[in-house]
């Protein structure tokens, strides 16, 4: 009646309309299938842009792929990939003697996947969120001589924000190179004058695609930085779940402070982050810096010369590689690659913590095959979620995890942190939640740790973590009452997009 009523209203041959929809489901399917996504979004994008066009085509506009497709040709394009090149600065030419099998794989993996080196690093810390993490990060920028670069998915204007700026306008003003990369939808709203004092001094302040400039650069609200990454001198890093606001940095409000935690390391393993930071900030200013100064450099002809002189392994240490993972990357789920096949070689435990756990097929398969093999495999997810369509949608794979052998734990505040611990050898921290958009959407970056300490220390915050926490059971969940079910259900169905 619709296709009838439209061509009427037009004068259009009522068969004309029928040939035009055909010939439009047909261009849509073939055009969304050359794209080779992931089965479960092309079949989604399929119906949204056959079934409503109009709010199709707009969707399709304002969350494709081409904005990515445009940064993953310029990447290509380029003479001299930054990151990628860095690879060659301070890292182990061999691996060292005590690398067992299942972390040899998972080397060879990061190194095949994500361009990312095996370094040391001489210390490792692991902070969580509230003073320790604010008292670390404001004592090494106070020692920062050279050069400071930030990076952070969530910058807020608030105590937290202001002291961190202004602390970096101090540094600023003693001459250190201070630049600070932010994403524009996660700071959304962060007024410009809040950089002012900081820029005055000489720092550098930019925005990761700007969403008001999509239509002339290209890029969209789909696809978000959501790393968190310090570096103090190329020597000193910071990374993990921790945003600059209040309830990441500040714990003088009772309740109010998220869990989290905040990894700090020095040595040769900084270098990865770095690497991360100078990819990022090419990006978006298209200026190249010299890893080995900080300092702008003539081009990538120059670079490559610089980084022919970079520094060799130096550090004895925890081994480390920073892995990054984005869509226009060769392989863009190169974290998700390293999660699951970590997951799968465990043999016996693997403990996890995330705030958003929304797993695609491979990572259910990955922990239900685990669980059914005998390993220890739990899951501390929050019992309160500030984004409750999530927390809907992760509750609807209880039942099949608990039905392995999965235990699954609620906290009892805001878990925001993001690790993993597998077996007695492996520890990984970062900004990856375990869901879909940090595993195929975001700009992510996550630290593997091959070394019994760090395991060691990890698994201790994990199972301090427990205390308070309420384990879900088989039976509570067989009493569900009906509208919750629906709910789930219905959260579940947007799992990829979430």
């Amino acid at each position: 009646m619709v296709e009838l009523d439209l061509a009427q209203l037009l004068q259009i041959p009522r068969w004309l309309v029928g040939v035009l929809s055909l010939a439009w489901a047909v261009l849509a399917t073939v055009f969304v299938m050359l794209e080779r996504r992931r089965p479960a979004a092309t079949l989604a994008w399929i119906l949204a842009l056959v079934l409503i066009p109009l709010f199709g085509v707009f969707a399709y506009l304002l969350f494709g792929r081409q904005a990515v497709r445009q940064r993953r040709r310029r990447r290509e394009r380029r003479p001299l990939n930054a990151s990628e090149a860095m690879r060659q600065m301070a890292r182990l030419d061999t691996l060292p003697a005590g690398i067992e099998g299942m972390q040899r794989g998972l080397v060879r993996l990061a190194l095949h996947a994500a361009a990312a080196p095996l370094r040391r690093a001489t210390r490792v810390a692991i902070l969580p969120a509230g003073g320790p993490a604010a008292d670390a990060l404001h004592e090494a920028i106070a020692q920062a001589a050279e050069c400071l670069h930030l990076e952070f998915y969530i910058w807020r204007d608030d105590g937290a924000g202001r002291r961190l700026t202004a602390a970096l306008a101090e540094r600023a003003r003693a001459g250190v190179a201070v630049r600070v990369l932010i994403d524009h939808l996660g700071s959304f709203g962060l007024p410009e004058s809040h950089f002012d004092a900081l820029r005055e001094a000489g720092g550098r302040v930019d925005r990761f695609a700007p969403i008001h400039t999509a239509a002339l650069r290209g890029a969209h609200a789909n696809f978000r930085n959501h790393r968190k990454i310090v570096t103090v001198d190329r020597r000193i890093g910071f990374f993990g779940g921790l945003n600059v606001g209040d309830e990441y940095l500040d714990g003088d409000e009772p309740g109010h402070l998220w869990e989290d935690l905040l990894i700090r390391l020095e040595g040769d393993a900084a270098l990865g982050l770095e690497g991360v930071f100078i990819e990022d900030w090419l990006e978006t200013t298209d200026e190249w810096l010299d890893p080995a100064s900080s300092r702008p450099t003539e081009g990538p002809g120059r670079l490559a010369r610089l980084l022919g002189r970079g520094p060799r392994a130096g550090s004895a240490g925890p081994l480390v590689q920073i892995v990054p993972s984005g869509p226009d990357l060769r392989i863009a789920d190169a974290i998700a690659a390293q999660m699951l096949a970590a997951i799968s070689s465990a043999q016996s435990r693997c403990f996890i913590a995330t705030p958003y756990f929304v797993p695609d097929e491979p990572l259910r398969l990955a922990l239900v095959t685990a669980a059914l093999r005998g390993v220890d495999v739990r899951l501390v997810l929050p019992g309160r979620s500030d984004v409750r369509v999530v927390q809907f949608a992760s509750r609807s794979y209880y039942d099949e995890l608990l039905a392995a052998g999965c235990q699954i734990l609620e906290h009892p505040g805001m878990l925001h942190a993001k690790y993993m611990v597998v077996d007695e050898t492996l520890a990984a921290l970062g900004s990856a939640n375990m869901d879909t958009r940090s595993f195929y959407l975001n700009y992510e970056v996550t630290g593997f740790f091959y070394d019994r300490g760090v395991n060691h220390d990890l698994s201790e915050i994990f199972l301090r973590s427990l205390d308070g926490a309420r384990t879900v059971t088989t039976e509570e969940r067989l009493a569900l009452r009906g509208t919750s079910r629906l709910l789930e259900a219905a959260a579940r169905v947007l799992s990829p997009l979430l």
